[in-house]
């Protein structure tokens, strides 16, 4: 079987997504993601016109891909709005594992670029806005109390939980469990009263 060798772009940009997910976005030189992805520096230039927007097409793609796998894997739990905003842990376990976690990659960039008008930077926070709006779209369909303050909390869980898995190096699965223990007992906390 001949194997065709990725064209130049394609080759640029997953090396720099790999390089800067390992080491920083500001830690990785132009000379760097040129040297790997074997290609010149005019030919990086000629489809980046500069090192930002290398870093924004490669945040841009690395949101799409999150998005399409979230959805994807969500798609794999059936079962009433409660049972689908308790599921979402286990696919965030499922990317804590399957993915080689080294951090959140899309909070890590953003810290990175310390710079909210950077244009990366929408969609670094692209992901977040899309699991608040999944999460609230379920909540809405499970008719819970106080829907926004459990929006909220729920965010709070998951967020917590990448932090713990990246700081602590502590199991995924372990930390994950505990945060979907607690979003079950916050599940109830929010469920509206029975009518007598």
């Amino acid at each position: 079987m001949i194997l065709i060798r990725a064209e130049p772009r394609e080759r640029i940009l997953t090396t720099a997504t790999t390089l800067f997910y390992q080491k920083g976005i500001r830690n990785v030189g132009v000379d760097e993601i040129v040297a790997k992805s074997n290609v010149a520096k005019t030919t990086l230039y000629h489809h980046f016109a500069s090192k930002d927007e290398l870093i924004t097409e490669v945040m841009r793609r690395r949101s799409e891909q999150w998005q399409q796998w979230l959805f994807q894997a969500l798609e794999q739990h059936h079962g009433s709005p409660k049972e689908r905003l308790i599921a979402i842990f286990n696919v965030l376990g499922q990317w804590l594992v399957i993915h080689e976690f080294h951090g959140c990659p899309f909070s890590t960039a953003a810290a990175q670029l310390g710079d909210i008008q950077h244009p990366a930077y929408e969609f670094c926070v692209e992901p977040r806005q899309i699991l608040f709006a999944h999460i609230t779209h379920l909540v809405q369909e499970a008719d819970l109390c106080n829907p926004e303050s459990f929006v909220q909390q729920m965010m709070l869980l998951i967020g917590g939980a990448i932090f713990t898995v990246n700081m602590e190096g502590t199991s995924a699965l372990t930390t994950v469990g505990y945060a979907r223990q607690a979003a079950i007992a916050l599940l109830s906390a929010h469920e509206q009263p029975e009518l007598n």
